[in-house]
């Protein structure tokens, strides 16, 4: 044996020489997994393949791929050699290691040549035995798809990220609906801001003006009650008496007396004092009408004698109708200063 390493030119000799020879040379026994790799039995002079060194530790893709073809080309190559000549020694010479990528094509060529027919199944028991060394994810992908491959993990980290909010329940789905409120309520609220107060406070005037000027222009009629009306018969008013009856009602006193140029006379008097239109008051104990203004008096007939009273009562007109009953007349005024109480219109005699 010499330590000279052999070049690549004596490798490939080699190599064919095997191949040649393991065509003819029958099929090895089977290999151990203590010894995966038997000793040599070819030519004394040649040097025998022993298990090749640990690699280095891969420091990239490139390194690993390079691993990966040299195990897979070698490998069959180291664990399949031709069985041994009857007594010939096993060689202990290490295996040279390939230098460059023509010493890796010739090892896969003698693969291929030893596969066919050479050693099958101590092939496939080296293969077995060699260490395997995992490639990483990303060997072999081409830059697109390793973008690719980071965009989507990314995607899942932000979708993991988000917060996560618990489902609404249907309840809450559901549209609140507001409670119904009155007309009066909602009108009242309205009226109430200024802009519609303002709006109604103007059509309220204009409605005022508006009735005003229809009262305007309407009549001023007062509804008045009939000048003539019934009062009784001579029997309802007993002599020396005033009724006040109807003085409520129609303004008149209804006097019973003689003391009036001594006739036994019946007559209506007037409850408007001469003085200035007040109503007197009639004072059966004192027998005269006193008009509580300015302090007038009259006596029963209705002659004044006190106070700033310039005249007498006034008598309106008075007849007995053809059905016993007397009949007062307020459209007809009889004044005594005049002579007027003369007038047969003005009392009705009585006896």
């Amino acid at each position: 044996m010499t330590d000279k390493k052999p070049s690549t030119a004596e490798i490939m000799a080699m190599l064919r020489k095997k191949s040649a020879e393991g065509a003819s040379a029958p099929p090895p026994a089977p290999a151990t997994e203590a010894s995966a790799v038997p000793a040599a039995a070819s030519a004394p002079a040649e040097p025998a393949v022993t298990p090749a060194t640990p690699a280095a530790k891969p420091k990239g893709t490139a390194d690993i791929m390079a691993a990966i073809r040299a195990k897979g080309a070698i490998a069959p190559v180291a664990a399949a050699p031709p069985a041994p000549a009857a007594g010939t020694p096993a060689s202990g010479t290490p295996a040279a290691k390939p230098k460059g990528t023509s010493d890796i094509m010739a090892a896969i060529r003698a693969k291929g040549a030893a596969a066919a027919g050479v050693a099958p199944a101590a092939a496939s028991v080296a293969v077995a035995v060699a260490p395997k060394v995992a490639a990483p994810a990303s060997a072999g992908k081409s830059p697109a798809e390793m973008i690719q491959a980071m965009r989507a993990g990314s995607a899942v980290v932000t979708e993991s990220a988000k917060p996560k909010f618990p489902p609404k329940s249907a309840a809450a789905g559901k549209k609140q609906e507001l409670p119904r409120r009155s007309f009066p309520a909602v009108f009242f609220e309205l009226i109430c801001t200024p802009y519609y107060m303002a709006w109604t406070l103007m059509s309220a005037i204009g409605g005022l003006w508006g009735l005003g000027i229809a009262r305007f222009m309407m009549p001023n009629t007062v509804l008045e009650l009939p000048s003539k009306f019934k009062i009784g018969s001579l029997g309802d008013f007993p002599l020396g008496t005033v009724s006040e009856k109807f003085k409520a009602s129609r303004g008149v006193w209804i006097v019973h007396t003689d003391s009036y140029d001594g006739q036994n006379v019946v007559y209506a008097l007037s409850s408007v004092c001469t003085h200035l239109g007040c109503t007197p008051s009639w004072l059966d104990a004192e027998q005269k009408y006193k008009c509580p203004c300015h302090g007038s008096g009259f006596y029963i007939n209705g002659i004044n004698f006190e106070g700033p009273a310039p005249r007498p009562l006034e008598r309106v007109g008075l007849v007995l109708g053809a059905d016993g009953l007397l009949e007062v007349d307020k459209s007809l005024k009889f004044q005594e200063e005049l002579g007027q109480w003369t007038d047969p219109k003005s009392f009705v005699r009585v006896g």
